[in-house]
């Protein structure tokens, strides 16, 4: 029978960064993770096998496909699950396998060289033997004996030694040196002792006997939530469980126990956060009581030093990884549990090719390994709480806060009625009143505004002239201390101008607010308190700082964006003040009213979370919002049947699948006639599908028509089902970029995409 495989190349400035395929000669027997010496054009290079397959690939043309010549490695660098999650990565989400396989596994940088690894020591009396008998073997094994890197490549083995290629091969024969592939990159070498370390058998030690400590008595309401887990762990009854906690009703505790189950069995486990930065309380907590078994990922994790945790992990020393997304991909052997905290939070949504959700991919792994996925949220996303009233994933709800606290009393404040009583003030009488209250009792007190910088915009009155970044679509925003104007999504920053560049009119005003302007404002209204302010802004080095001095009531009063609504503990917080939910909902956006429901919800939970009772204060000019009383209710169940109503109207996801095509050139109308072009063979792409089964939307200017100098339209393609939607939209795309209008336009598909 026929074999195809398909490979990515390695070649000079585009390492292992596209796929081409190739047949399979019957006297080789190619398998996936192989590196094999391939023909490309007129040469011969090395390539990585990501794909084996008997169905032919599409070919255009009367190209004919060259055949593998030969298997340089037959041992597979990359574990064959994860080339199979990269290949159900790459079809999911409509990207190049090379894309998926360097975010699946990310140390193909580089190219690959043969290593020659002793396999003897040169104290060895055998070895001392061959000083005399066969003094050329003894100078290659001493040679490779004084190598610090266990090693040495080939070529150099042969510069340093004079040895013949028969010598060396008749070594390898007899037992004295084998050989290994390595990846160079920026100087420094990736072993395949990452596979060596995978096929260790790791064993429980007595030590790992991972016993309860320092764990805190489950309540009734935990203790039911653990075993409805267990339950459903053990008998496989559910591949997914939603644990639907109220904020501070310790879910902790409850990923915790199940954690500690899974391990006793021999089992190991991955536990994604939004924001390792953040959500470090959580790490400590586990790191408390499971020790060096645990491994920590986040975003300031250097490749060597990721590197040498993947050994780690491959080699079973690590059987427990906390991290952001991309932690959900590390190659732990017996993964059989991964925990989404605050799976509802955008930041599980890669941004960039291949654009995954983390959720997805942990249900694809555990699906693979017959596991178990838990999704954690006081707030859930519609999808997953849909799924769970459609039995599609099991539903365990835990109603009371761990203490048996009582959830903060929620005032909602019309600022109409605050500005026709002639308060023009951003803080209500309300909210003036009760931050003085805090302060007298030393109590301390949270202020939320989703926006940084100090005003939002900056207009000329005289002539209506707003200040915009000359690379993007959007108005600068004022940043009070550094005196400029910043964009932030391209970075462009600019001095402040005192007359209007249209008109020369002095009467220029900065409007909005911004968490600066709100940290000024409170320093203004209380001298002498001091104030502490957390956002994009403050300097990532800092934040651990900020969090630390506030949660050792060092300062009355934190000021910040959403970073303050991941999962954070302060029990002196008895007071929270939403300087503006408006800013929430006013979105061009139908998951904008899901946001804001969440974000009020989880900023509020941070209130009265220990003995102390808690307040919210909730400002806003449109207090009749749906979503805005659902949240001072704190009743998610009524605010998800009005929003599941509305998107079942709409007929939005979850009741349909959405696929976006972005166009981005930097000139307009080239941009827009390719939109036009692609939107018409989208439409002839459909087959002989009824028109139901699909819509096509636009083409039309995105929301945001420019950024970082490139024009953006759109695309999109919305139905029920997401493997007819992916097939219209490959099939039309793949005859786009035959189409002269393709040329210059780059692409950004994006399957379900979090916002529009």
């Amino acid at each position: 029978m026929v074999g195809y495989a398909e490979i990515l190349v390695d070649v000079a400035n585009r390492r292992l960064d596209r796929s081409y395929h190739y047949l399979v000669p019957a006297h080789l027997s190619i398998q996936e993770g192989m590196m094999v010496m391939v023909p490309l054009r007129n040469r011969k290079v090395q390539g990585l096998v990501v794909k084996v397959t008997t169905d032919p690939p599409e070919i255009e043309g009367d190209y004919k496909l060259k055949a593998i010549e030969s298997i340089l490695e037959e041992r597979s660098l990359i574990p064959s699950e994860l080339i199979d999650l990269a290949n159900w990565l790459a079809e999911t989400t409509i990207c190049p396998v090379a894309q998926a396989l360097h975010t699946v596994w990310p140390f193909l940088k580089g190219k690959a060289e043969k290593w020659i690894i002793p396999m003897v020591k040169i104290q060895d009396e055998d070895v001392q033997v061959l000083k005399l008998l066969d003094p050329d073997t003894y100078n290659v094994l001493a040679a490779l004996n004084r190598a610090r890197k266990g090693g040495v490549p080939e070529k150099t083995l042969y510069q340093r030694t004079n040895a013949s290629k028969n010598l060396i091969e008749e070594m390898i024969r007899q037992g004295w040196i084998r050989t290994e592939s390595r990846f160079s990159r920026v100087g420094k070498t990736y072993t395949d002792n990452l596979l060596d370390n995978s096929k260790k058998e790791y064993v429980l030690n007595q030590n790992d006997n991972f016993q309860a400590t320092n764990s805190v008595e489950l309540n009734d309401e935990q203790s039911k939530a653990v075993e409805e887990i267990w339950s459903s762990f053990l008998h496989k009854d559910s591949q997914t469980v939603l644990l639907h906690g109220v904020t501070g009703s310790g879910k902790t505790e409850v990923y915790r126990e199940v954690v500690l189950r899974v391990l006793q069995g021999g089992g190991d486990v991955i536990l994604l956060v939004p924001e390792i930065s953040l959500t470090s309380q959580i790490a400590k907590v586990f790191l408390e009581q499971f020790g060096d078994v645990v491994g920590i990922i986040h975003s300031g994790i250097k490749m060597n030093e990721k590197l040498e945790l993947w050994q780690r992990i491959l080699g079973g020393e690590k059987r427990i990884v906390i991290g952001a997304r991309s932690a959900v991909f590390a190659p732990l052997k017996n993964l059989s549990l991964i925990i989404l905290d605050e799976e509802h939070d955008n930041a599980y949504k890669q941004d960039e090719n291949p654009k995954y959700h983390a959720r997805d991919v942990a249900r694809k792994r555990m699906e693979l390994r017959n596991g178990l996925v838990v999704l954690g949220s006081a707030t859930p996303s519609l999808e997953a709480y849909t799924a769970a009233q459609r039995d599609v994933i099991k539903l365990v709800s835990i109603n009371k806060r761990y203490n048996r606290s009582a959830l903060p009393t929620v005032e909602i404040v019309d600022m109409k009625h605050e500005l026709a009583q002639g308060n023009k003030s951003m803080f209500s009488y309300a909210l003036r009143s009760k931050l003085e209250e805090r302060i007298s009792r030393g109590e301390q007190s949270i202020l939320f505004l989703n926006r940084r910088g100090y005003s939002t915009f900056v207009f000329c009155r005289e002539c209506g002239y707003v200040a915009k970044c000359p690379h993007c679509d959007v108005s600068l925003t004022y940043h009070n201390h550094k005196q400029d104007l910043q964009c932030h999504y391209c970075g462009h920053q600019q001095e402040v101008f005192h007359n209007c560049p249209e008109c020369g009119s002095r009467y220029i005003r900065f409007y909005g607010q911004g968490t600066q302007k709100v940290e000024e404002e409170v320093s203004a209204l209380f001298p002498g308190v001091e104030v502490l302010r957390l956002d994009a802004d403050t300097a990532a080095d800092k934040h651990r700082d900020v969090l630390e001095r506030f949660r050792k009531q060092e300062v009355p009063i934190l000021v910040g964006t959403q970073m303050l609504s991941k999962g954070l503990d302060f029990p002196n917080v008895t007071l929270v003040g939403v300087i503006s939910a408006d800013q929430l909902l006013n979105m061009p956006d139908f998951r904008s009213r899901e946001r804001a429901f969440q974000l009020l919800t989880q900023v509020a939970g941070r209130a009265g979370r220990a003995q102390k009772p808690g307040e919210v204060i909730v400002q806003t000019y449109s207090p009749e919002d749906p979503a805005i009383i659902q949240a001072s209710r704190h009743d998610y169940r009524n605010f998800f049947w009005e929003e599941i109503a509305y998107r079942k109207e709409r007929k939005y996801p979850p009741f349909a699948h959405i696929i976006r095509v972005l166009l981005f050139h930097e000139k307009e109308e080239n941009v827009i006639k390719a939109a036009h072009e692609l939107a018409g063979f989208i439409r002839l792409s459909r087959d002989d599908l009824k028109a139901e089964d699909y819509h096509i939307l636009g083409p039309a200017p995105a929301v945001m028509s420019k950024l970082k100098n490139k024009f953006r339209w759109q695309v999109s393609v919305k139905g029920k089902n997401p493997e007819i939607l992916r097939r219209i939209v490959y099939n039309g795309v793949r005859v786009f970029y035959k189409d002269t209008y393709s040329s210059g336009i780059n692409l950004s598909i994006e399957v379900n995409p979090l916002s529009f």
